[in-house]
């Protein structure tokens, strides 16, 4: 792993507990006012309110600051929010999901009331009440030649479209995004639709680290691939990404740690303008930043023997093989289990080139 992001911290402030003690001081006993050593009683009181004082300023100092820090937080996971929500909608191309009714002309019939001598019509004098029987109701087609039919207009339905499915197959626009940052290089999606980013690739591991995707600056960052990797062709390709308290970026990454998450979820998919692969996860483990990476091995034995490593460290077995040949995609972020901890999440490309 390069010095740059070994090295990072998390970009979000972590969060301080101030715990202070309060020994209220004793009430001293009645007596004269000036003490043994010949202090008035008055002065001892103007040191006591004046630390007091101190304490009550310094709290207030640490609210202050605290608040401060959780408003600038709040802000700037805002406008990472609100830059990434807009590339989806920018990029991601929908098919169209127009609902058009469906119409069946119904059976034309009219209904006429039958008026005999036994029973004539009601008049005004006669009508039935409420208890009485109704005028009877006969069912008489019509012809075409006398009673054209006619047609009511169909009725737009009003209900609400059904909700996409975040793991829905994504049509990505990569011409438009890559004139939007020509860094990109892929979009990841996973995690039920969580993770759903461009990802990007410079000539260093440091700059989107601080930087979104449109260039501004902002603790959030934005997914990237080691900038030594060849893109899927080296034996380990690496993406990196913020482990955000707010659950944004790689935020959510070690929800791995849970069973039933990691058998729910054993799929990401990797989506690049000709293709979309699929990344089984097979090792999910806790490491160090200090942890040496490596892009590619000397040979067969070396891979076999790391990538065995690597399904032994796991949290929870996969079932999935790996053997030499098969290419392979780490998802990288920080873990909070101990001082510049990391997160791992090692999957194989099942469809790869």
């Amino acid at each position: 792993m390069t010095e740059e992001f070994m090295t990072s911290q998390n970009t979000e402030e972590e969060e301080v507990l101030v715990n202070l003690t309060l020994d209220p001081e004793e009430e001293p006993a009645p007596q004269d006012d000036l003490g043994v050593s010949g202090e008035h009683k008055s002065h001892k009181k103007k040191k006591g309110n004046g630390l007091y004082t101190l304490i009550i300023v310094l709290l207030l100092g640490v609210m202050g600051y605290s608040g401060y820090r959780i408003a600038s937080t709040l802000l700037e996971n805002k406008e990472a929010d609100d830059v990434y929500a807009d590339i989806a909608n920018q990029f991601i191309v929908e098919e169209d999901q127009t609902l058009v009714p469906e119409w069946t002309e119904p059976e034309q019939t009219e209904t006429l009331p039958v008026e005999t001598e036994e029973q004539p019509a009601p008049t005004k004098e006669s009508r039935p009440t409420e208890t009485e029987e109704s005028v009877s109701l006969v069912t008489i087609e019509n012809e075409p030649e006398t009673a054209p039919p006619t047609t009511a207009a169909p009725v737009p339905s009003t209900a609400a479209p059904a909700p996409l499915d975040p793991m829905r197959i994504l049509n990505i626009n990569f011409n438009s995004l890559k004139n939007a940052n020509r860094d990109t290089i892929a979009w990841i999606q996973g995690m039920g639709g969580v993770i759903n980013y461009p990802v990007v690739q410079c000539d260093n591991n440091s700059y989107y680290l601080k930087h979104l995707f449109d260039g501004r600056e902002n603790p959030n960052g934005t997914i990237f691939v080691h900038c030594e990797n060849r893109f899927l062709k080296d034996d380990v390709t690496f993406i990196f990404g913020h482990h955000m308290r707010s659950g944004k970026m790689f935020g959510f990454l070690t929800d791995y740690e849970s069973r039933s998450f990691f058998n729910n979820n054993p799929e990401f998919r990797l989506y690049t303008p000709g293709k979309i692969y699929t990344l089984r996860v097979f090792a999910v483990f806790r490491g160090l930043g200090t942890e040496r990476i490596t892009l590619n091995y000397a040979n067969a034995n070396a891979f076999n023997s790391n990538m065995n490593a690597y399904a032994a460290r796991s949290m929870h077995p996969s079932g999935v093989s790996v053997s030499y040949g098969d290419k392979i995609v780490c998802l990288c972020t920080c873990s909070r289990h101990i001082e510049d901890g990391r997160f791992f999440v090692y999957c194989k490309v099942m469809n790869p080139d």
